[in-house]
C-alpha cells in the first residue's frame, strides 16, 4: 500500500510512519526541513513542503496514494492563531491539494483530539464544545475533512503518552522527585499509549471503518498514573497542597513571556482553563463494539515509557 504520512518528525507521526514502513508499505512523508523523529522510522521517501504555504505544495506529489494519515498539527503555540492556521488551514490545504491533483484513491485519516469534543465526559454523537483555541482548530480540521469529498476517517485520542513525547515527560520528571499536587487526586482523565493509537488505526483501516472514532486506554485520576509511575521509578509519592489559584499568576507570567519570546509554553491561560475541569474522559464505544482492545496494558506502557527516556538520560 502508498501511503501519505504528515508529522513523521514529531510524536505520534513518526510511530504512525515507522509501523507502516514495518509492516511493509512504500511510505512517503511530508516534512518541511526538520528531520525531528524521523532517523527513527526508517527508510521512506521524503517530501518537502510545507502545509500552511499552499504554493509549497503544486506539483509534489508525483503518485497517488492508497491511503493519506495526517498526523502532522500543533498542540502547543506562540500565538493562538498558529493553531487555526497549521491545523485547521493546513488541513484545508492537504485536502484541497490531495482533491485537485486526485492523488488520494482511498481513506484519508485525520488525528484530531479529545479537545475537539470537549470536556467532561463524552460519547461519540455528543455536540461538540471545545474550551481553548486548540480544540477549536481540530474541530474546524474535522469540518474539512468531512466536508472534502473523501472517505474518511477521524481519530480523537486523549492525553497521548509513549516514547519521543516531550509533553507528559514534564509529569514523569515531576514524579520522579517524588511529589504531586494534591488536586491530581480528583481530576480524571482519559489517557492513550502511542502504540495503542496505532494499533487502534491499523484495526479501523483494514477493517475499513470511517466515521469519527475516540480512543482510550481508559479512564484514571493523575494521581492513579503518578502513583503508578512513581512506583516504576522506586520513589515515594506525596501530595502538595498547591492550590489552583496559584496556578492562574503563573499562567499569567507564563503568557508574557509567550508574548515576549514568541515562543510556546508549558502553561499559558489555554492549558489552565483545560486544567479547571474535573474530567477529560471519553468512551470509545465505536472501536470496542468492533472487538478492539488495546495491545498493551497500562502500567507495561508506563514502564516502557519510563525505561525509553532513562535510557536517553530524559529522566
Amino acid at each position: 500500500m502508498r501511503i501519505l504520512v504528515t508529522g513523521a518528525t514529531g510524536f505520534v507521526g513518526s510511530h504512525v510512519a515507522q509501523t507502516m514502513v514495518e509492516r511493509g508499505h512504500e511510505v512517503s512523508v511530508l516534512m518541511r526541513s526538520r528531520e525531528g523523529w524521523l532517523k527513527e522510522v526508517g527508510k521512506v521517501e521524503r517530501i518537502t513542503g510545507d502545509l500552511t504555504q499552499p504554493r509549497t505544495l503544486e506539483g509534489l506529489f508525483q503518485r497517488v496514494f492508497d491511503l493519506v494519515i495526517h498526523a502532522g498539527g500543533l498542540t502547543s503555540a506562540p500565538e493562538n492563531q498558529d493553531y487555526y492556521r497549521v491545523n485547521t488551514l493546513g488541513t484545508y490545504n492537504l485536502l484541497r491539494t490531495l482533491r485537485e491533483t486526485s492523488h488520494l484513491s482511498g481513506l484519508f485519516v485525520y488525528v484530531s483530539s479529545l479537545a475537539a469534543a470537549g470536556p467532561g465526559e463524552v460519547n461519540e454523537g455528543d455536540y461538540e464544545r471545545p474550551i481553548t483555541p486548540y480544540g477549536e482548530s481540530k474541530l474546524y480540521g474535522e469540518f474539512m475533512v468531512m466536508d472534502s469529498g473523501f472517505s474518511y476517517l477521524i481519530l480523537r485520542p486523549p492525553v497521548i503518552f509513549g516514547p519521543r513525547d516531550a509533553d507528559v515527560l514534564q509529569f514523569f520528571r515531576m514524579v520522579k522527585k517524588g511529589w504531586a499536587p494534591a488536586f491530581f487526586k480528583k481530576k480524571r482523565l482519559s489517557i492513550l499509549y502511542v502504540r495503542n493509537l496505532v494499533a487502534a488505526l491499523e484495526f479501523l483501516v483494514e477493517r475499513g471503518s470511517k466515521g469519527v472514532f475516540f480512543l482510550s486506554d481508559g479512564t484514571y485520576t493523575w494521581w492513579d498514573l503518578a502513583d503508578m509511575a512513581a512506583g516504576l521509578l522506586g520513589v515515594n509519592l506525596k501530595a502538595f497542597p498547591l492550590p489552583q489559584g496559584v496556578l492562574g499568576p503563573l499562567a499569567s507570567v507564563s503568557q508574557f513571556y509567550r508574548c515576549l519570546r514568541g515562543r510556546a509554553v508549558l502553561i499559558n491561560k489555554e492549558k489552565l482553563r483545560e486544567m479547571k475541569e474535573e474530567a477529560w474522559i471519553c468512551n470509545p464505544q465505536g472501536l470496542s463494539a468492533l472487538g478492539f482492545a488495546p495491545p498493551m496494558a497500562l502500567r507495561a506502557a508506563l514502564e516502557e515509557t519510563i525505561d525509553w527516556y532513562r535510557d536517553r538520560d530524559y529522566l
